[in-house]
């Protein structure tokens, strides 16, 4: 009943605006209140045809050990959101989202952004500020893994001519599993949207930014502890089994060492209508490390008569336990009394502590390679056709790999 109330609601308010423009020159729609406060509207919807490598129906309950969630093809909305920006000032912004989805319905993102000269101040929920505005459907892994989830935060940034810092105080995003492309069977670890809960910690955050034409490079670095109890215990104890053998699943909690922090890099170079891009991100959460990387190549093209045809191809990977920095600087708790750097001795001939397990989907390695085809139906609507060939090793003698190669077709119309 509220869903049908809400839609009702923002379909007279659109219906009473004038949207202006054309369909091949779109603009927002911008309203007005008698406060005197404009609200400008926009949104999108997107719909999917996914099919995913793999037997479906019955018969992949006995084929695979590991329980599947579907594998034959289907078709879902997979999101609806409508943006609101409320301009107070010319410096004083509101922005939010709500979404609609398998989910249910609820506020995405929202935040205060003001902006004057060249410094911009953002108080509220959205992206930590290193994330990319996506051209395709499917995140790279470290992207899903690491950028995807919403935070609480404020966050300052200064820019001066071609270089940029910026520095952030957020509630930390608790450690939760999400899909590496669309199939939803085999979940790895991700840092999640923050939530309410008991414990909650924070995590600090520095970034820098330069661009001197065609190039541009970006770093960051950031850390906290992780939230007591729901974090180094109900994550890292209990959902990866050879966690036990540095610190035990008994340990209490003022002994469990809580220690967080990930870093990352990434550079771009656009030459004529090519652009390159690579990143890498090195994590550690307790004694759990992991590393990923990404090299992209995108372009628009004109065949035939078709105009501005994009093209990528992606390839990244996302690891656990790669090397280790543990006595590194970049450990902010190297020091700490809950740091025993014994326990990470390794057996001899042997650089590895945590070994994926067919079981546990968030243990494995994954190398994701994606190809992407996307074609501008009108201003307003777009055609996609992504395909991800996904390499996920689970170190299993009898289902080393699994059958989990992907592909999208999606309209998504921007409003």
């Amino acid at each position: 009943m509220k869903k049908s109330i809400w839609l009702l609601f923002f379909s007279f308010i659109l219906s009473q605006s004038d949207a202006g423009g054309s369909i091949n020159n779109p603009q927002r729609i911008s309203l007005s209140i008698p406060s005197g406060v404009e609200i400008e509207v926009s949104g999108e919807v997107e719909v999917e045809f996914i099919n995913v490598e793999g037997p479906g129906g019955a018969q992949n309950r006995d084929e695979f050990i590991q329980k599947v969630d579907y594998r034959s093809p289907f078709v879902e909305i997979d999101k609806t959101v409508l943006d609101f920006k409320l301009l107070y000032t010319k410096n004083l912004t509101y922005n939010f989202s709500l979404r609609f989805d398998d989910d249910g319905a609820y506020a995405d993102k929202h935040f205060l952004k003001y902006k004057k000269n060249n410094s911009v101040l953002e108080f509220g929920k959205n992206r930590p500020l290193i994330a990319l505005k996506r051209n395709t459907e499917g995140y790279p892994l470290i992207g899903t893994a690491y950028w995807k989830g919403r935070q609480y935060h404020l966050d300052y940034e200064k820019r001066f001519s071609s270089f940029s810092f910026g520095t952030s105080i957020a509630l930390k995003r608790l450690i939760g599993y999400d899909a590496a492309a669309e199939d939803k069977s085999f979940e790895m670890m991700v840092y999640d949207d923050t939530k309410k809960i008991d414990g909650q910690t924070l995590e600090f955050g520095f970034r820098a930014e330069s661009s001197f034409e065609p190039f541009k490079i970006q770093g960051w670095y950031y850390f906290g502890k992780l939230v007591d109890d729901e974090e180094w215990k109900a994550r890292l104890h209990y959902d990866f089994d050879y966690y036990a053998r540095i610190e035990d699943d008994q340990v209490l909690s003022n002994d469990a060492y809580v220690g967080h922090f990930w870093f990352g890099g990434r550079a771009e170079f656009s030459l004529s209508n090519v652009l390159t891009r690579a990143e890498y991100i090195f994590s550690e959460d307790g004694f759990l490390p992991r590393h990923g990387y990404y090299l992209e190549t995108s372009t628009k093209v004109n065949l035939f008569s078709l105009e501005n045809i994009f093209l990528l191809v992606r390839i990244g990977e996302l690891k656990i336990d790669p090397m280790r920095l543990t006595n590194s600087v970049l450990n902010p708790y190297r020091n700490s009394k809950s740091y025993d750097k014994s326990l990470l001795d390794v057996e001899e001939n042997n650089d590895k502590r945590f070994y994926p397990l067919l079981k546990d989907p968030q243990t494995w390695d994954r190398r994701l390679l994606t190809l992407a085809l996307g074609y501008d139906l009108t201003s307003y609507a777009k055609l996609r056709f992504e395909y991800y060939i996904l390499n996920e090793e689970t170190n299993d003698a009898t289902q080393p790999f699994v059958d989990d190669d992907q592909m999208l077709i999606q309209l998504k119309f921007n409003f």
